[in-house]
């Protein structure tokens, strides 16, 4: 089905950075792909994403939030036995919910990313033909499975007991979005998925941590070194995956997404493959504005200082 333009035969002359040929004739031919997964592979894909959202709504119900809003009524009770009880109560429960939401970000990401490494160590997608790139590996969509079950959980959460940032709120869209695609479309991109679906998320692990931090000022004041060096290190991962190894992924990516959305002439897959491509646009944007932030942060010295104001 490729030509010998079309596919990358060896590791070592690979280059991600590279643009490959455009070869109209191996497109039309991977268009003539059913647009989506066979309906059993999708079934199982439906399933498996409620499974994963009412796992981790278990997990933070009735044993994360459980206990953190236990431990946060025990110390406000110490603490402001004099304060207004309703407010007190209010500011409890506010903290108990970004308490285990954090705390469960922090498990899904720390499993997101060991599955991802594990999965881009052990060479198990050796194919970089264009074919596979674009329409191979249907048996690791449990990427995008995982990450769309986890979105539809940290969604409703975030907005309506966390207040998210709107650029997070954009954010869980966006890779409901591209994720959907990966789990029940032909050319769902999957060669990518252990990357964008997996490895990234090792930073969100750190980041989890320095959040906890921030939701909890005492813990700044008694360990204000360990906060520095936690966002020391969530700046460096942060930049390192998501900026450093993000960037020629994508390139890759984004070309052979593109190249498919030119070669399209369904009307519907035209629109599918253009809201997949600009929500990658968007998640990408993100990914360098956040990292602008971070760098401003390190430039300016905000670990250090933060850890002189806790001292």
């Amino acid at each position: 089905m490729t030509s010998k333009h079309s596919s990358t035969t060896t590791s070592s002359s690979y280059n991600l950075l590279s643009i490959p040929y455009y070869d109209e004739s191996l497109f039309a031919k991977i268009h003539e792909a059913p647009t989506f997964l066979p309906q059993h592979e999708n079934e199982e894909s439906i399933r498996g994403i409620l499974y994963v959202t009412a796992v981790i709504t278990v997990l933070h119900y009735l044993i994360l939030l459980l206990m953190i809003k236990t431990n946060y009524q025990r110390d406000g009770s110490k603490a402001t036995a004099s304060s207004d009880e309703t407010k007190e109560k209010e500011k409890q429960s506010l903290a108990a919910w970004k308490a285990s939401y954090q705390s469960t970000n922090l498990l899904v990401n720390l499993t997101l990313g060991c599955l991802g490494i594990y999965y881009e160590l052990s060479s198990q997608h050796t194919d970089r033909s264009i074919t596979n790139k674009i329409i191979g590996y249907p048996t690791i969509r449990y990427f995008a499975i995982i990450q769309i079950g986890y979105q539809l959980w940290a969604l409703p959460v975030g907005i309506l007991k966390v207040g998210e940032t709107p650029s997070m709120i954009v954010h869980h869209l966006a890779v409901m979005c591209v994720a959907g695609v990966s789990a029940f479309l032909s050319c769902g991109f999957r060669y990518f998925t252990p990357f964008f679906y997996g490895v990234i998320e090792i930073s969100s692990v750190p980041l989890s941590v320095m959040n906890a931090f921030k939701h909890n000022p005492r813990w700044i004041e008694r360990y204000p070194s360990v906060y520095s060096n936690v966002r020391l290190l969530f700046g460096v991962t942060f930049l390192i995956v998501r900026v450093v190894l993000w960037t020629p992924f994508y390139w890759d990516f984004i070309t052979l997404a593109m190249m498919l959305l030119r070669s399209s002439e369904a009307g519907s897959t035209k629109v599918i493959l253009a809201l997949f491509n600009l929500s990658s646009i968007v998640l990408t944007m993100l990914q360098y504005f956040w990292a602008s932030k971070i760098v401003s942060a390190m430039v300016k010295g905000g670990p250090k200082k933060n850890a002189k104001k806790g001292d």
